[in-house]
């Protein structure tokens, strides 16, 4: 985490906090209210700057007119485009209108951003001025369960269970990497995954709610028929060209229908958990 700064996002609409995410202007991202050394390192929003952004937390105001409490948690993606700046976000506590006020000199927040639609970054370290009115954000944030029915993850892994071993080795390498919620593994989320039609569920998030898919394949692989039911979402994804989200890791020689011979591959025995960890991680900084 990046305890020493934080990002102030300030928004005229009334609704702005209400979903998981909202789009600004960029020209009104980062260049103000922000220190020139902060605005010279993470302007260009390129993925290293997005990813140290999104390990540090995050304050969901809204300009004073609109008379609301603000949000308090995490960017989960940025995604960059010409007519704007899509913040995809997931808050874990209120911070009231009144406290945010009390805080302003701490936050290092001038009056006029109160009135001003735009996102700054801060050289404050957020944890420690919200203790100051009682909220410890690191528990809040480590008790804080992620919703799977709506988070967008970073990765996400599909295997058959004989692998299981190997895959969570990887896990954990990768978590050295990455924040653990950004991390779709089965055994994170036993409790939620105890549902009717999980079947629409897993495929939403391989399809929809993951950047990256990583798929183990093996002999074993071919007989599950879960692994058959995740893949059905993996086949529409190289029918519409997204093939840049899929990564094979293989660790036999087993057949899976829908993987070729022109298909490329990580041969998983050759390479240790941590390389594995950075192969992966490797292949998600090249997404902007």
């Amino acid at each position: 985490m990046s305890e020493e700064m934080y990002n102030l996002f300030i928004s005229g609409d009334e609704n702005a906090w209400e979903s998981n995410s909202t789009i600004f202007d960029i020209d009104r991202c980062i260049v103000e209210y922000t220190e020139k050394d902060l605005v010279d390192k993470f302007v260009k929003l390129g993925k290293n700057e997005i990813n140290e952004l999104k390990n540090s937390p995050c304050i969901f105001a809204y300009e004073d007119y609109c008379d609301k409490d603000a949000g308090i948690g995490y960017i989960t993606d940025i995604v960059v485009r010409q007519v704007g700046i899509k913040i995809t976000f997931e808050k874990v506590e209120v911070l009231s209108k009144e406290n945010l006020h009390k805080l302003q000199f701490e936050l290092d927040i001038k009056n006029w951003e109160f009135n001003r639609t735009h996102w700054a970054i801060k050289k404050v370290n957020l944890y420690k001025e919200l203790q100051a009115i009682g909220i410890n954000l690191r528990a809040v944030n480590a008790n804080q369960p992620v919703d799977i029915t709506k988070h967008f993850f970073d990765v996400s892994f599909t295997f058959a269970g004989e692998s299981r071993d190997i895959v969570e080795q990887v896990v954990k390498e990768l978590e050295k990497i990455l924040d653990k919620n950004h991390i779709f593994y089965d055994n994170y989320y036993i409790s939620q995954l105890a549902r009717p039609s999980l079947d629409t569920l897993l495929q939403d998030i391989y399809r929809n709610r993951s950047k990256l898919i990583v798929i183990f394949l093996c002999e074993k692989y071919q007989d599950k028929k879960w692994c058959g039911l995740e893949f059905r979402a993996i086949r529409e994804m190289i029918m519409e060209k997204e093939i840049s989200k899929i990564m094979y890791i293989r660790l036999d020689a087993g057949h899976v229908d829908g993987v070729f011979n022109t298909d490329a591959y990580i041969d998983g025995t050759k390479f240790t958990s941590q390389q594995l960890a950075n192969f992966i991680n490797e292949r998600l900084s090249l997404f902007e």
